[in-house]
C-alpha cells in the first residue's frame, strides 16, 4: 500500500524549486493579489527585469500564472501553491522561535497551527530574573480587568496576583481546575484563604473540571494569550505569549468547552 512517504520526489522538487529563490515567493504572493501589468509587478516586488521574466516564464509552465499579453494573474494552482507554502514558512519560523521550549508542550501539542506562534514571544528564565515566565504572568494578571485561566496546576504568585487584583479592583476571574490543581490550593492554607475572599467580592468564577486539563492557558482582557509551558511542579518554565486572532479565539473556545463540563464552586469548597 502507497503512502504519502512512497512517492515524494515530484513534491520535493516543488518545494525546492521555491526555497531556492526568496523571489519567487514574493512573485507569486504578489500575482495572487489580482490582474498586474509586468512593470507593476518589478515595481511591487523589487526584481530586476531579467530575474522577474525567468520566473514568469517558470511559473507560465508550471500552470501557476495566467497571461494576458503583459498582464500576469496568479491561477487557482498558484494562488493555493502560494498559501501553501507561505503557511509551511510561517510554520518554520514558529518553530524556530519555540526552539528550546517545544519540549514542554503538552504530549498531544495544541490543536491550533503552530504556524499562528511565527511571531509569538516567548519568555523564559535569564540571569536577570530566574522567575522571568512567573514574572510575566504576575504583571499582566495585576494589569488585567478581566482574566479566563485554564490549568492543571497553580502557583503561589499566581493566586496572589488573582486575589490582590480582585480585591482592590474591579478584576473579573473565571478560572476552570482539575482536581489536581485544586487539591493544591486546598493543602495551602494562604491560598485557601485568598480563595474564599476572591469569592466574597462576587467577580471570582471557580469551576472544577473532573478530568484531565492538558493546558495552561491565561486569556488576559480577550487580548492576550499566554500559554505556560513545563508548568507541571507549579510555576512555569516559560510562557509563550501572543495576540493572533485564531489562538485567541481558539484559547476562548477550549476555556468554554471545559467550563461547560465542569463544576461551578463556592466558598465552602475548600472549607475545612
Amino acid at each position: 500500500m502507497e503512502t504519502s512517504l512512497d512517492n515524494v520526489e515530484s513534491p520535493l522538487e516543488e518545494i525546492k524549486f521555491f526555497a531556492r529563490s526568496a523571489n519567487r515567493i514574493r512573485a507569486l504572493n504578489a500575482l495572487t493579489a489580482g490582474s498586474i501589468e509586468r512593470r507593476d509587478l518589478e515595481e511591487t516586488t523589487g526584481i530586476s527585469r531579467p530575474t522577474l521574466s525567468r520566473i514568469l516564464d517558470d511559473f507560465e509552465e508550471r500552470g501557476l500564472v495566467n497571461r494576458d499579453r503583459r498582464r500576469y494573474e496568479a491561477t487557482k494552482l498558484g494562488s493555493f501553491t502560494s498559501k501553501e507554502f507561505i503557511g509551511l514558512l510561517d510554520r518554520f519560523e514558529a518553530l524556530q522561535t519555540l526552539n528550546g521550549v517545544i519540549q514542554w508542550f503538552p504530549e498531544e501539542g495544541f490543536d491550533f497551527d503552530l504556524g499562528c506562534l511565527a511571531n509569538a514571544e516567548v519568555v523564559r528564565p535569564h540571569k536577570n530574573d530566574a522567575l522571568a515566565p512567573t514574572t510575566r504572568i504576575v504583571e499582566r494578571l495585576n494589569a488585567a480587568d478581566r482574566a479566563r485561566i485554564l490549568s492543571y496546576t497553580v502557583f503561589p504568585a499566581g493566586i496572589e496576583a488573582c486575589w490582590r487584583a480582585t480585591i482592590n479592583g474591579g478584576h473579573r476571574l473565571e478560572a476552570v481546575f482539575d482536581s489536581g490543581a485544586l487539591a493544591t490550593v486546598a493543602a495551602d492554607a494562604t491560598m485557601v484563604i485568598r480563595s474564599k475572599e476572591m469569592f466574597e467580592t462576587g467577580r471570582a468564577r471557580i469551576f472544577h473540571y473532573d478530568g484531565a486539563v492538558p493546558y495552561v492557558l491565561f486569556i488576559i482582557d480577550d487580548e492576550v494569550v499566554d500559554l505556560c509551558l513545563g508548568s507541571k511542579d507549579g510555576a512555569p518554565r516559560a510562557v509563550i505569549e501572543t495576540d493572533n486572532e485564531t489562538i485567541l479565539a481558539w484559547a476562548n473556545a477550549t476555556f468554554d468547552a471545559y467550563c461547560r463540563e465542569a463544576i461551578h464552586l463556592d466558598r465552602t469548597a475548600f472549607a475545612p
